[in-house]
């Protein structure tokens, strides 16, 4: 028992994009029912806990008596599940005090569910969960963005050396990868995993992009250095966080900013109609399809919600 409290103590609370915490699909158990169990990413997290910053976009009571609640947190990749219930009573109240849209910080447990049907759905149950802000979030998204790059490195260097069984364990653990044994399940479990990971590192240059310019981020050497790495990355952007009219005049905003500048107009503080909004995107140029698919972006990177049925409301 000793020895399983030591392990859960040191459990790393991983900085995970909601990206790749989705597209997760093994999950293993240690033989010991007490001792803790874990969700394997592509990138070769043995994951049983995690740290969140993100926007909360929605809150809802699931449960009878209040006693269960759910909410739903955005970063610019995807949106994690939360639930707090009778375990998690401070979490519980906290959502049900939450105002939305709010930056929160979470640490918590990686949760499965398995209905009937075979589906499987992940989720997060928050062991501690505080009010957070735009420059944490932004912070938070570098940080998250360069973690995952270097497993992503890690996982190509191993798929790279041929290897495999114990050569490809000796192998990792001279290269000093801390996380051995995640890798070698991610790498036995996961096909097409070059594919995967590409479509992560995609996921990570648009992650990096939505970081506010005027947040007053400033990425030091060794981090530019990694993010560059990224495809499509445009590290001077970060660096300065200044973006000239001049620059701007000559590169058309995307249809996704011009929408977002539309709701930015029209919501006072009440929120706006979506057909106002829609009415207004088709004198810009934006098909009806574009809009849809710009809408789905921008509540994906928590930058709008819809409170109610055909009401937008910005963050």
């Amino acid at each position: 028992m000793e020895k399983i409290e030591k392990t859960m103590d040191r459990e790393i609370a991983w900085r995970i994009f909601a990206h790749e915490f989705n597209m997760s699909n093994l999950f293993i158990s240690e033989e010991d029912e007490r001792a803790p169990n874990y969700i394997i990413t592509p990138t070769g997290v043995k994951c049983n806990r995690l740290f969140i910053i993100g926007v909360v976009t929605e809150v809802e009571n699931i449960g009878k008596d209040n006693n269960l609640w759910r909410a739903r947190i955005a970063d610019p990749t995807g949106v994690f599940t939360i639930y707090a219930g009778q375990y998690q009573p401070e979490a519980a109240i906290f959502l049900s005090e939450l105002q939305v849209p709010s930056y929160v910080a979470i640490a918590g447990k990686a949760r499965k569910y398995e209905p009937e049907d075979g589906a499987v759905y992940l989720s997060v149950r928050p062991e501690e969960i505080n009010i957070s802000d735009e420059k944490q979030r932004d912070r938070w998204i570098l940080e998250a963005a360069e973690r995952t790059l270097e497993r992503i490195n890690i996982m190509n260097d191993a798929l790279n050396s041929g290897l495999s069984g114990n050569e490809l364990q000796e192998f990792l653990s001279k290269k000093g990868t801390n996380n051995v044994n995640g890798v070698m399940h991610a790498i036995r479990h996961y096909e097409n995993l070059e594919k995967t990971l590409l479509e992560i590192k995609k996921a990570l240059a648009h992650a990096i992009e939505t970081v506010t310019l005027d947040s007053g981020i400033m990425i030091s050497p060794q981090e530019q250095i990694k993010v560059q790495e990224i495809p499509g990355t445009n590290i001077d952007e970060f660096k300065t966080h200044e973006r000239s009219f001049e620059k701007m005049k000559g590169n058309p905003p995307e249809p996704k900013e011009i929408l977002a500048s539309i709701i930015d107009e029209l919501d006072t503080g009440k929120g706006v109609s979506f057909s106002d909004v829609n009415e207004i995107a088709h004198k810009a140029g934006l098909d009806a399809r574009t809009v849809e698919l710009s809408l789905k972006e921008l509540m994906d990177e928590g930058r709008c919600y819809e409170p109610k049925i055909g009401v937008l409301r910005k963050v």
